[in-house]
């Protein structure tokens, strides 16, 4: 059973502006929720993505504050929409499962796409399963087990039994197209690569 993670992040990259800045992510990490919840929400209505993202997961975790699915991808959709990586998969997650909004493994895949391509290795690994189990798309092997490939390039647990497994069932010819295609998303960035397999 695929287990979902969330991240809290805390960028200290920063430290000339460590002030009231940092103080919400340090009482974050120290389980002062209360402390935590006023200095992120001033940060994230200001609009700091990190800040939304971690107050998303303040939300969704019951930090500090009842648990709210809503209020939780309300944070997560603002902080997706300025790049935020972890709030992508986070955003997929919610579509996914319809946490906090109606369920929707169209927009589930967008947002884990954005993620993957990103690096982010649980969203390649559900893509895979998205494409093996065709939600949100046509079912495709090969398009599976090619996200599942990039997944275990990360080291993700469960993308090498999912490979094995999905190997069983493939044709040779579904095998030897998953090569060709790995090999080429090798010699060029994987956002090219995914756009040029998707039109296929």
């Amino acid at each position: 059973m695929l287990k979902f993670i969330f991240l809290i992040i805390i960028n200290f990259s920063s430290l000339a502006t460590a002030g009231d800045y940092l103080k919400g992510y340090k009482a974050l990490e120290k389980g002062e929720y209360k402390k935590a919840l006023f200095f992120l929400s001033y940060d994230a209505n200001l609009g700091d993505d990190k800040a939304q993202y971690n107050l998303g997961i303040m939300y969704k975790k019951g930090l500090g504050v009842p648990v709210d699915h809503n209020e939780a991808f309300s944070w997560f959709f603002l902080s997706s929409n300025q790049g935020n990586i972890l709030a992508n998969y986070a955003l997929g997650h919610s579509y996914y499962k319809g946490s906090g909004v109606k369920k929707n493994y169209q927009q589930a895949l967008r947002s884990f796409e954005y993620a993957g391509i990103r690096g982010h290795p649980t969203s390649r690994l559900l893509i895979g399963n998205m494409y093996y189990n065709g939600q949100g798309v046509t079912k495709n092997y090969i398009i599976a087990h090619l996200w599942w490939r990039f997944a275990e390039d990360l080291n993700i647990n469960g993308a090498r039994q999912n490979i094995e497994m999905l190997e069983k069932k493939m044709s040779d010819e579904e095998r030897y197209k998953t090569k060709d295609f790995y090999e080429m998303c090798m010699k060029e960035t994987l956002y090219n690569c995914i756009k040029k397999i998707n039109k296929l």
